[in-house]
């Protein structure tokens, strides 16, 4: 992703327990537990990754997720998504989006990994939605809430190309707002500050990012 403001990479379990400990939880749901609170395990079966989205040098949002390998086809692998949190002071702007989506296509068009499927428990009605938009069925009526998509074959190209188009769709207003806020326009909606709150001074830094 280009480094223009915005920033999404690969973080460290530090980091992310670190973020998590102020802004896990939710109105909706109350607490959000991810597999890095004390006293949660992390399956022996799979491989964990950890992304985080930057604002400059503000880290705005973490996702957690979970590579399993295939009960049917052990070549095969299935993705989860374990947790995404984002700071509880900028919330609604489609961060959790764009950092879940982004992951998701960076894990999915990796062909050394090999993912046929991916599922969620779509507990939080902004994660319904989210996975809504991806392709993935609602949850069921009774039972676990769970949300899946397959992605092996030709639904793979298509769970991408849509994964482009929400990325993209999003990625717009997102570089609008950050090239507003590097050049101190007055209709500057910075989406890593808190509403209201104003970009620092940057003009004695030579007024780059």
């Amino acid at each position: 992703m280009a480094k223009d403001g915005s920033r999404i990479a690969e973080i460290s379990p530090e980091d992310f327990r670190a973020f998590a400990r102020h802004h896990a939880t939710s109105p909706e749901v109350g607490p959000i537990q991810t597999s890095l609170d004390g006293g949660v395990a992390k399956p022996d079966d799979c491989d964990r990754m950890l992304f985080g989205l930057w604002g400059c040098d503000t880290l705005c949002a973490v996702a957690c997720f979970h590579i399993y390998r295939s009960a049917q086809d052990k070549a095969q692998r299935v993705l989860k998504l374990d947790s995404v949190v984002v700071d509880d002071r900028l919330r609604r702007r489609g961060l959790a989006g764009l950092l879940v989506t982004q992951a998701f296509a960076d894990l999915v068009a990796d062909t050394a990994l090999n993912i046929v499927q991916i599922y969620a428990h779509s507990v939080h009605p902004g994660t319904v939605c989210l996975l809504r938009r991806l392709g993935f069925n609602d949850p069921q009526a009774t039972g676990a809430p769970i949300s899946d998509v397959v992605v092996d074959g030709e639904a793979r190209e298509a769970f991408l190309k849509n994964c482009e188009t929400q990325i993209a769709n999003h990625m717009g207003q997102i570089k609008l707002q950050c090239e507003f806020c590097r050049t101190g326009d007055r209709r500057s909606r910075p989406w890593c500050l808190p509403r209201g709150e104003k970009p620092k001074d940057r003009s004695a830094q030579g007024g780059a990012r």
